[in-house]
């Protein structure tokens, strides 16, 4: 079977309005010099950027080049105070810009005892005030175009717009339903598209069982051999589970192409293993190396949150239970039975597959996920609506693979009981999803963008 070359794990390239305003009692020249090294560097960081480096001193100014912004549709608005100015033309600009506002304030340049060449910063907080009150998000970067780290606060709202954006067209496939009291795979169809904006196929699971027994023999034979590769194990596993394996592999991968999915939440049990002989866990975990999000047990909220995680990311997060906790080490132990993409195991290590824990058929993964920064998130519903949930930290250093299955020890960068404290006593959906790096800025501001509460800890 032919894999596309397409990087589905790309994050969504965000495009930039810029825009400068000033006043011409400040020194324009040295202003006018800052903006065109502003604009200069954010090109250089490979955005696509809309605008120019000129002054805007005049609400009919900014009017008219809010028209020509608003055109190509960016997903952040960067304003440089060049100078000072009041905010009226900040709020021109905003409100014919669909966008997030990040606004820029320049360093002093005068030597001590001058006046305020710029008073930038003063005109930040200014337009700040302003544009809070007319409902926009808001970030700001305080400092000159060169400065190490100067963009950090722009790239997390940046790639939490086009996510947001990207959400608003998202198409995940919903594989039969939340098994029997799985109250917290359940969702709201409509209110998770008014929200969200993604929409769900619904996919008849005796029909997947049905063309993965007509899957043509050529691509199945294909995907194991592939899957071997990075699998030797495979091969020793029963050989009618294996051909099951590819089976439900190509036949899940042709349903995600020719319906134009971004992922799947699959029903994975107990159909799978009693009506077809298998388990799909490393089905999944298969996809989800092609770049596609799967979460097991049909939870929709929980492809979501991977979704999300992925697209800020551009990295394979994964869905897993809370299974233990070490206050000592101040840890917690996510796990599951075995859905892990290979990409997550240990570098240079093999990628072990076996029968699953508890059902003792294949196919599972049976591997520890790899150490590193770390985020993790959860997309649920609470009292007041949607929700999002999310904590930064580390995964550590563990060669063993505590649980059968996938394990991860996860650090958080608060106390490891906040965390379970907050997820049982708030009454969180119990699945999470966790991804490398940090991402707590860029779920912050998404959270906002979405108008939904959020959970920082």
């Amino acid at each position: 079977m032919n894999v596309s070359s397409e990087n589905r794990r790309e994050a969504p390239l965000p495009a930039l309005a810029f825009a400068s305003i000033a006043r011409p009692t400040f020194a324009v020249e040295y202003a006018g010099s800052m903006a065109e090294k502003a604009l200069a560097a954010l090109q250089r960081e490979g955005w696509p950027v809309y605008g120019d480096s000129s002054l805007l001193m005049d609400a009919q100014a900014a009017l008219q080049q809010a028209a020509r912004l608003q055109e190509q549709t960016p997903d952040v608005l960067v304003l440089l105070c060049a100078t000072f100015s009041d905010a009226s033309m900040a709020v021109e600009l905003a409100s014919h810009i669909s966008a997030p506002v990040c606004l820029w304030a320049l360093r002093e340049p005068g030597s001590p005892g001058e006046r305020l060449w710029l008073n930038s910063l003063c005109g930040v907080h200014l337009a700040a005030h302003a544009l809070h009150k007319a409902g926009k998000v808001v970030r700001y970067i305080y400092g000159d175009p060169g400065e190490a780290g100067l963009f950090e606060p722009l790239r997390a709202l940046a790639q939490a717009a086009a996510t947001r954006k990207r959400l608003r067209t998202s198409r995940l496939g919903l594989v039969g339903e939340a098994p029997t009291g799985f109250y917290s795979c359940q969702f709201d169809e409509l209110e998770l598209a008014r929200v969200i904006g993604t929409t769900v196929s619904r996919i008849n699971l005796a029909q997947i069982f049905q063309a993965a027994s007509q899957a043509p023999a050529e691509a199945v034979a294909a995907a194991i051999t592939s899957t071997q590769l990075r699998s030797p194990s495979l091969q020793m596993l029963h050989p009618d589970e294996v051909q099951r394996f590819g089976a439900a592999y190509v036949t899940l991968r042709t349903l995600l192409e020719e319906q134009q999915l971004d992922g799947l939440a699959v029903r994975c049990w107990p159909e799978f293993p009693q009506d077809f002989g298998l388990m799909p866990c490393a089905t999944l975990g298969r996809l989800a190396d092609d770049g596609f999000i799967c979460a097991c047990e049909a939870d929709l909220h929980g492809a979501v949150t991977l979704l999300i995680l992925q697209w800020l990311s551009g990295a394979a997060p994964l869905l897993a239970d809370v299974v233990a906790l070490n206050e000592e080490a101040g840890t917690i132990s996510l796990w599951h039975c075995g859905n892990a993409p290979a990409c997550l195991a240990r570098p240079g290590e093999e990628v072990p597959l076996t029968v699953h824990c508890n059902r003792r058929i294949g196919v599972a993964g049976n591997f520890a996920i790899r150490p590193g920064p770390a985020t993790l998130a959860r997309l649920g519903v609470g009292p007041r609506g949607y929700r999002l949930l999310y904590v930064e930290g580390e995964l550590l250093d563990e060669p063993v693979n505590r649980f059968a299955g996938n394990t991860a020890v996860f650090r958080p960068g608060c106390a490891a009981r906040q965390v379970l404290d907050t997820l049982i006593e708030g009454g969180w959906e119990h699945h999470v999803a966790f991804v490398e790096g940090h991402q707590a800025a860029a779920l912050e501001a998404l959270a906002e963008l979405l108008e939904i509460e959020q959970v920082a800890l």
